[in-house]
């Protein structure tokens, strides 16, 4: 086992001598055991969040310039990257180059605390050859320098060298709170309003993932619409509407919003005679958002989303958002996550 990295205020410029990162870890070595995250941005990726205890910061860490395995889901290849180099690929990935720079800061202090918590999490007690991954479905994000050519054509070499600036002016940062690494979250918009609470998507609290004001201006995820049969919702949702709407005829509505959070996403949803959460009806139904509005006509019904995702921790759209009023990346990230500090490797 190797010896223990204290985590050091980002504050502090002078670093300590870093070790190595074990290659190998036992069950009994791994205290750490963090949420898998569940992670959106713009296009990509949701998984779920799982229940952990987390780790004291006396724990080894990966150094900044530590190796990570990393598994292409699209090759099946197991690359070996640096971990900022890594990082350059996960931020092209999960967060518009054309996004202020800021922004794109507070992007990678979140991708790299992400990295973090899986090189640290249960599953890294095990002998999987790798604990990071390019699928968005189970992990962040990745693309490889040629995918960023194909991406931005003429834009590559600004875009990339942008990214590799915002990598490089926070390398070995991570959040903590209270000593201990947090779960990252982000999602791509929140709709412009409020983000949204752990304890109202998942039933878990973080105190340092509550709803915050993130009063952002419209984007591409504003006012969206849905239009489907009843039918239809009910082959997804396992719902009877149909069944309701016609014994009832216009007598009573078979979708109705019974309980919305403080961000005014829905909690629970009646559909038919049975009632669903937000979230289980924005995944079934393949909607944006739980930020919803229902308007039925006859055997139709108009689902009106506002924003991208679950709603919980950093918007991205609203960190640029605060970029362009002259935010800095530490005053985001703290925006975002409440109570949370900034440490490095």
């Amino acid at each position: 086992m190797a010896k223990p990295v204290k985590i050091i205020p980002a504050s502090r410029r002078r670093r300590k001598r870093r070790w190595k990162w074990p290659r190998r870890l036992g069950a009994g070595a791994v205290l750490l055991a963090l949420g898998v995250l569940l992670i959106l941005e713009p296009g990509a990726q949701e998984t779920k969040l799982l229940e952990r205890p987390q780790a004291a910061v006396e724990e080894t860490l990966p150094s900044a310039q530590e190796q990570v395995a990393v598994y292409d889901h699209q090759s099946g290849q197991i690359m070996t990257l640096g971990l900022e180099d890594y990082l350059v690929g996960v931020v092209a990935a999960e967060m518009p180059a054309s996004f202020e720079l800021e922004a794109l800061k507070a992007q990678a202090v979140a991708a790299r605390t992400f990295a973090c918590s899986r090189l640290w999490s249960e599953a890294a007690a095990s002998d999987a050859p790798y604990r990071l991954t390019t699928d968005p479905a189970t992990c962040q994000a990745w693309i490889s320098d040629s995918e960023m050519q194909d991406r931005w054509g003429g834009q590559y070499a600004a875009n990339r060298a942008k990214i590799v600036q915002a990598v490089a002016q926070t390398q070995g940062e991570i959040l903590t709170y209270q000593g201990k690494v947090i779960e990252p979250v982000y999602h791509a918009s929140c709709g412009g309003g409020r983000t949204e609470s752990a304890r109202d998507v998942w039933g878990s609290d973080r105190p340092y993932l509550v709803s915050v004001v993130c009063d952002h201006p419209p984007d591409k995820h504003t006012q969206l619409k849905t239009t489907l049969s009843l039918a239809e919702v009910d082959q997804k949702l396992g719902s009877d509407a149909a069944v309701v709407s016609a014994a009832s005829g216009e007598q009573t509505s078979p979708l109705a919003i019974l309980a919305s959070s403080a961000s005014d996403r829905v909690l629970k949803m009646r559909v038919g005679t049975k009632q669903y959460s937000g979230t289980e009806v924005r995944k079934a139904l393949g909607l944006e958002s739980s930020l919803i509005r229902i308007d039925q006509a006859g055997d139709e019904v108009t689902f009106t989303t506002n924003g991208y995702g679950h709603g919980v921790g950093m918007c991205q759209y609203g960190a640029d958002h605060y970029a362009q009023l002259g935010w800095d990346y530490q005053a985001i990230l703290k925006h975002y996550y409440t109570g949370v500090s900034l440490n490095r490797l």
